[in-house]
């Protein structure tokens, strides 16, 4: 069994809820949906509870205060013996289930993710696609989140699950994940939101990625670094919650 596990904070604003969950719902094969739900403020829990396929929805209520701690919760609750981590933007290919476990079959592979595809058409996400997709992954062995990074539950509960950052948690999951060999990539294709490119500007949302991740390995605090990133957006963490 496949074990999929779906942060969720104020999903509403980018439309992809509703669609992920009808996604979950069809994908074919033996799979355990968990939705980790922080406080949210826009109908999120509405949205998941009144889902055709509620029922078979997993929905552990938390007071995480980021994604990681999110990820990490639902990775303890899973049952499966890989876990895929959900990009709570992104949709998966059909066949999704079934391409994993046609890779990790033979008990070799640990861990992976599926090829980048952005939502929006301009040449700027199709070189950042490609690049997430053809070099960065050979280059440096790291995957983000919206690659939908799997694994197998016993390597990620080894490495005490997604560690506990605000931003950049995916970078540092892929370079513990990375003791076990390099990231494979699956055939199948996900499909991301640009929101974030769209509402900021696809050059100066560019360019601020970049200067993020001179930020990260230059070791300054990922609280910063996140509520520049994010602004007053509040998607990957609760700074209310954090004020209290």
């Amino acid at each position: 069994m496949i074990s999929i596990v779906l942060p969720c904070l104020n999903e509403i604003r980018h439309g992809y809820l509703p669609n992920i969950l009808d996604n979950l719902a069809l994908q074919p094969g033996n799979k355990q949906i968990i939705i980790v739900l922080s406080p949210s403020t826009d109908g999120t829990y509405d949205v998941i509870n009144q889902h055709p396929a509620a029922r078979d929805f997993k929905v552990i209520e938390a007071e995480a205060a980021n994604r990681a701690q999110r990820l990490t919760i639902g990775i303890e609750a899973s049952q499966g013996s890989i876990v895929l981590l959900h990009h709570p933007a992104t949709l998966l290919p059909p066949q999704a289930l079934g391409q994993i476990e046609t890779l990790m079959a033979d008990g070799t592979v640990v861990w992976g993710g599926f090829r980048h595809s952005f939502d929006f058409d301009h040449w700027l996400l199709k070189f950042t696609s490609w690049y997430s997709t053809t070099q960065r992954p050979h280059a440096s062995g790291i995957l983000y989140l919206d690659h939908c990074i799997f694994a197998r539950r016993q390597a990620l509960l080894d490495i005490g699950g997604v560690p506990d950052m605000d931003i950049f948690e995916d970078t540092a999951l892929s370079k513990a994940l990375g003791q076990y060999g390099p990231p494979r990539l699956v055939a199948g294709t996900i499909v991301t939101s640009a929101r974030r490119f769209r509402e900021r500007g696809l050059y100066r949302h560019a360019a601020l990625n970049q200067l993020l991740k001179l930020m990260y390995y230059a070791g300054l605090d990922p609280k910063k670094m996140n509520w520049l990133y994010e602004g007053k957006s509040q998607i990957n963490v609760s700074y209310n919650e954090r004020k209290k």
